[in-house]
């Protein structure tokens, strides 16, 4: 457990720093990194602290950088922004469904842990985008507006949170058992 452990992390931080290269639209490692902490990180606060610390430093640089346009509202260096509020809550779910997943198989994990993240990323997120936002209306209508605008960016969010949970999932295990193998050869 303890090469698990430490493959995840490498994964984990890995994941950070390809947020950092061009990549479609929500297609991007962020639910891998979440369920790989719950899933391999066995000590509670670590399976959020890692996951977690390499999400806020990603979100600095990129927060500074690449996505510096969306925050015309905020001046100097950008820390904090309200919508994290709901990506975080639903990265941190995505923690804790991870570590329900534990006792599944690799197959129910990676289809299983990318549906469920996914979906609860997209509720979670453009109900934020929809309560905090001045794009619609503050009614159902705009919130099943504001969830219909969106569905293009969840298609990209499944796609990305498939691939990149089977490489974290598949990875992980591999290179775990790689290390196992080489231990006892």
């Amino acid at each position: 457990m303890k090469n698990k452990f430490n493959w995840a992390i490498i994964f984990i931080v890995a994941g950070a720093i390809l947020r950092l290269v061009p990549h479609p639209h929500n297609a991007t490692p962020i639910a891998a990194m979440a369920l790989a902490g719950g899933l391999y990180l066995g000590q509670k606060y670590l399976s959020y602290v890692i996951p977690f610390l390499t999400l806020f430093l990603s979100d600095l640089v990129l927060n500074n950088t690449i996505n510096r346009l969306f925050f015309t509202d905020q001046t100097g260096f950008i820390i904090w922004s309200d919508y994290m509020w709901f990506g975080y809550l639903a990265f941190g779910l995505t923690v804790v469904l991870g570590s329900f997943l534990r006792n599944l198989n690799k197959a129910q994990i990676i289809i299983g842990g990318a549906m469920a993240s996914s979906l609860l990323f997209f509720v979670i997120t453009n109900t934020g985008t929809w309560l905090i936002g001045s794009l619609y209306p503050n009614d159902f209508m705009g919130l099943m507006a504001c969830y219909a605008a969106a569905i293009p960016f969840f298609i990209n969010t499944l796609l990305g949170n498939l691939v990149f949970t089977a490489l974290f999932v598949l990875g992980i295990g591999y290179a775990n058992q790689f290390a196992l193998d080489t231990k006892n050869a």
